[in-house]
């Protein structure tokens, strides 16, 4: 059985480290999303530790009612793969000592036997057993695997770290067994002695490799510093670690409780097994809606919004003019108007015709209510048409920074693709025109959009593509002043243009 637990455990270590290796450190800290790459993985420590033995002897509950206290010290090196899983290696050195438990009169299964000491002196042993000691030093090392409580349910841990550490040592130790005379003194048997043995391959210690499950809880103290609490259990792959061999043992079993400081290493503000220095701060998840709206502060692009005023789904306030003003601040919600005149159409009649700019399709040349602003043409003559068309497409709006086309404009170019199917032999050029804002290579950019939008557009509603050009100009061409909004808006525009008849 022995002979199997060894492999068993590499075996299982093994497949631990490599299915937690596989984990994704998201996976791992879904919380405080830490990024390896920036935290620090490696730590030291050191401290004091006491063994207690069990096993032929022992150093608590001995037959003498004395309490063996046996003290060391350790220095360790630890390196965090992730959140979860690390691994150890541990030098050690503490003290054994041990009394008899107690013994009854069966001899022949409770005597222990002695290097170089045959059955018949073993069996006409006389002495009192319960008198029987043993002490001595160990010291080995001994390598860890670790694997966090913690973190397996919440993000990290801030202030407590409970983790398991599961691992295989090496030791030397020279325990020798002795018993207490009656007149005070006391008595090594020189068979018994594991710190001198000239029949070994070592001399002057003996060896065992051992296997431990161990329980650490540290506490965070400052940014670099940890205290922590260790205890563990230990088989031992030999049965002389307390000096003595008994027919009903064949391994032994020791503990090791320690208290020591570990140090983080590095320069980052983050070590691995705590997350963030503060800890998650956000607390419980709460639903917060400051504007009152319905949409939660997390997905409102609009988060103060006045109270009662509607919004679309994503928080931001219902614009149903499309002019870029929000309903609660356009004095024409309904009517497309400029920033500069509260949402409403420019009241301004360029023409002297006593139609609005807003709503004359023909702004600049008189015209009758009846034709919207525009005056009477002569049916089928091209260059009427022309002049008409020309007019219309000053109507053609965009969204801010967009090429797409303001719904109020379908119903204007409508109008313009109707006028061109009366002249089927006639080639247009589109042209896209913006005011100085941004770059003059964005603006540039933008109007090449906006008329391959308009183009694109008549095709889709029968007019050739050959009888379309599209070519955006950007800022290069203004109309008029681009020192205020109303120019501005003016300069934003597409012109169309007859270029020539069909080949």
């Amino acid at each position: 059985m022995r002979r199997i637990l060894i492999p068993l455990l590499l075996f299982g270590c093994l497949i631990s480290t490599k299915s937690f290796g596989q984990f994704t450190t998201d996976e791992i800290t879904y919380g405080n999303r830490i990024d390896l790459e920036n935290s620090n993985s490696w730590a030291f420590g050191g401290g004091l530790s006491n063994f207690i033995m069990h096993g032929d002897l022992r150093s608590i509950g001995t037959s003498d009612d004395t309490n063996y206290w046996n003290f060391g010290g350790y220095f360790y090196i630890d390196k965090m793969f992730n959140p979860l899983l690390g691994l150890e290696g541990k030098l050690f050195y503490t003290q054994m000592s041990g009394g008899a438990q107690y013994f009854n009169s069966d001899l022949a299964n409770h005597v222990p036997s002695y290097v170089n000491i045959t059955d018949s002196s073993r069996d006409n042993y006389v002495g009192d057993l319960n008198n029987m000691f043993f002490e001595g030093r160990s010291y080995g090392l001994e390598l860890n695997l670790i694997f966090s409580f913690s973190n397996l349910y919440q993000t990290t841990s801030t202030k407590w770290h409970a983790a398991g550490y599961f691992g295989i040592g090496y030791q030397f130790y020279n325990s020798r067994l002795g018993e207490k005379l009656a007149n005070g003194s006391t008595n090594f048997i020189p068979d018994a002695d594991f710190g001198n043995n000239p029949s070994r391959n070592s001399k002057n210690d003996a060896t065992s490799i051992y296997l431990s499950a161990q329980f650490g809880l540290k506490r965070r103290i400052t940014k670099r510093i940890d205290l922590e609490f260790r205890t563990g259990m230990y088989f031992n792959y030999e049965d002389h670690l307390d000096a003595a061999i008994s027919r009903k043992q064949d391994w032994e079993t020791f503990f090791v409780t320690s208290l020591g400081v570990a140090v983080k290493l590095g320069k980052k503000k983050v070590f691995t097994i705590w997350g963030d220095e503060g800890g998650d701060k956000r607390g419980k998840f709460k639903i917060i809606d400051t504007d009152k709206d319905g949409v939660m502060d997390q997905l409102d692009i609009e988060p103060n919004t006045p109270a009662g005023v509607m919004v679309y789904g994503n928080g931001k306030a219902v614009d149903s003019d499309k002019d870029g003003i929000p309903d609660y601040k356009d004095k024409c919600p309904l009517e497309y108007g400029p920033e500069s005149n509260e949402g409403c159409p420019l009241n301004i009649d360029s023409d002297g015709d006593g139609i609005m700019d807003g709503k004359d399709l023909c702004p600049a040349t008189p015209g009758t209510v009846e034709n919207r602003g525009c005056p009477k043409q002569e049916a089928g003559n091209p260059s009427n048409i022309n002049q008409q068309i020309a007019l219309l497409a000053a109507s053609i709006y965009f969204d801010t920074n967009s090429d797409k086309i303001k719904s109020i404009s379908f119903n204007t170019i409508d109008k313009i693709v109707s006028l061109m199917k009366e002249v089927p032999d006639v080639k247009f050029v589109i042209e896209g025109h913006t005011d100085d804002r941004n770059s003059d290579r964005y603006n540039l950019y933008l109007s090449q959009r906006r008329a391959n939008a308009v183009r694109k557009y008549m095709i889709q509603q029968g007019i050739p593509n050959e009888r379309l050009e599209a070519k955006g100009y950007g800022e290069s061409r203004p109309k008029f002043s681009n020192d205020n909004e109303g120019g501005r808006q003016l300069n934003r525009r597409v012109e169309i243009k007859a270029a020539g008849s069909l080949d």
